[in-house]
């Protein structure tokens, strides 16, 4: 290497070090700088035992993003000889019995990658206490004291610094309102349903009234003895069994409170117009469908008796009833080839309309080709959105049929159509091409 060439290798990693040194100073004038507090942090809220304070973070310069942290500290009535109050670490604080008498405030803490800074807020004025509740009049159990029937208490009257927060805890006595234990799971509930373990005891009801002062309680007057109430239905009859003609259907009774002693049944079949007429000579837990019933929908009253009277209970819809002849050799959806195009053949209503706030059964029968299938998922979308529990995808059944039960909720139109989106698919299918459909079908709305 001449000398001449080495001369300019040493220039070039001169020039390389300046630029270097230059990056350097550039980068230096973009460097984070440490937060710095342009207006103090301030605390909201009443200085009352119990309620709570609210800090805010303040104003700060400062590269971003800056993070903020908490801490409350107790001072005396200067705001002077603070201590850092032990697990206060959020932008809120409630007041607690050891700040009664002092003032409180908060110390906010910002950080960025240059480092952290903290200031202080203003201090509250002096923390007074709250006055505990105290019961006025003792609360009061209002309803009858039958197995089924409803039981509400009062919060009677109380005394004390708002807010007051009630809980509730129902107990079983004898039948003079002594020896009182708790009933379990029912805390904090200001109504009771008797049971059948009530039955010869009377009830009351413990009242905790709570504030920032602390707690008290009060206890309600006894309840008459509890005795057997005409029968409450708890769940509604099922219907069981096949919707293909000539098939026996099985009815449960639902659950009961009130111990019935009997039960009795009464099939109805149901028509587009939303009447149900009972079915003559239907009156036990089981029924064979017939041609009668082809394409309507079955539903069994329930009524259960003991010794106060008697209460009925109606199962759902269940159907609709189908033709044994009718085709039942569907392909199953998951046989379905991707390129294949589901089709939506029919779509049925019972009733035919929907009436007020009433159900309607709605049915829908997938094909693939000249083929019912079985195993596809329908999903039903009304536009606006007005169903009450909506039932998600539901799967056709074996004669590639989906019954989907509606119900409009409080915001649906009470008159006119309602436009429903349908989809069908395949479990394995691409929603947006392949072996899906979409289509959109009306339901008349009638007031009533």
């Amino acid at each position: 290497m001449t000398r001449r060439t080495r001369s300019r290798l040493v220039l070039l990693a001169v020039v390389v070090a300046a630029v270097g040194v230059f990056a350097a100073v550039g980068g230096a004038t973009t460097m984070a700088t440490k937060p710095t507090n342009t207006s103090p942090p301030s605390v909201t809220g009443s200085a009352r035992q119990g309620q709570t304070l609210t800090s805010t973070s303040g104003s700060w310069s400062g590269t971003t993003p800056m993070t903020f942290s908490y801490a409350w500290e107790r001072c005396d009535t200067s705001g002077n000889n603070c201590a850092t109050i032990s697990g206060a670490t959020s932008q809120t604080y409630v007041l607690a019995g050891d700040d009664v008498g002092h003032t409180v405030r908060s110390q906010v803490t910002a950080k960025n990658g240059a480092g952290s800074t903290s200031a202080l807020s203003n201090r509250t004025a002096k923390v007074v206490g709250s006055t505990p509740p105290r019961n006025g009049s003792r609360p009061t159990i209002s309803g009858t004291a039958e197995v089924g029937a409803t039981l509400k208490t009062s919060n009677g009257s109380w005394s004390g610094t708002g807010p007051i927060t009630y809980a509730y805890d129902w107990r079983r006595c004898d039948a003079n309102g002594n020896s009182c234990s708790s009933i379990d799971l029912h805390s904090d509930n200001q109504t009771y349903v008797p049971v059948d373990a009530d039955l010869g005891h009377t009830l009351r009801v413990v009242v905790t009234a709570t504030n920032g002062g602390g707690s008290a309680q009060a206890t309600s007057n006894q309840t008459a003895v509890v005795k057997v109430g005409k029968p409450a239905n708890t769940a509604a009859p099922t219907i069981t069994g096949s919707t293909t003609a000539g098939q026996t259907l099985t009815a449960t009774a639902g659950t009961w409170a009130g111990s019935p002693t009997a039960y009795t049944y009464a099939w109805e079949r149901c028509d587009g117009t939303g009447n149900c007429p009972a079915i003559a000579g239907a009156t036990g837990a089981k029924y064979t469908t017939t041609s009668a019933d082809l394409g309507k929908f079955l539903r069994v009253v329930v009524t259960a008796t003991n010794a106060a009277g008697s209460t009925a209970a109606t199962s759902s819809p269940f159907g609709p009833i189908v033709s044994a002849t009718a085709p039942t050799s569907a392909i199953a959806a998951s046989s379905v080839p991707d390129t294949d195009q589901l089709e939506i053949t029919s779509v049925k209503y019972s009733p035919t309309a929907i009436h007020g706030r009433g159900p309607v059964i709605a049915t829908f029968k997938v094909m693939d080709g000249k083929r019912p299938v079985s195993g596809a998922l329908v999903y039903v979308l009304p536009v606006p959105r007005a169903w009450a529990n909506h039932p998600g995808e539901v799967p056709t059944s074996a004669t590639g049929t989906a019954s989907v039960q509606l119900t409009l909720n409080r915001s649906a139109p009470r008159s006119g159509w309602l436009l429903l989106f349908v989809r069908a698919r395949t479990p394995q299918g691409n929603l947006l091409a392949g072996s899906s459909t979409r289509r959109l079908v009306q339901v008349r709305i009638k007031a009533s």
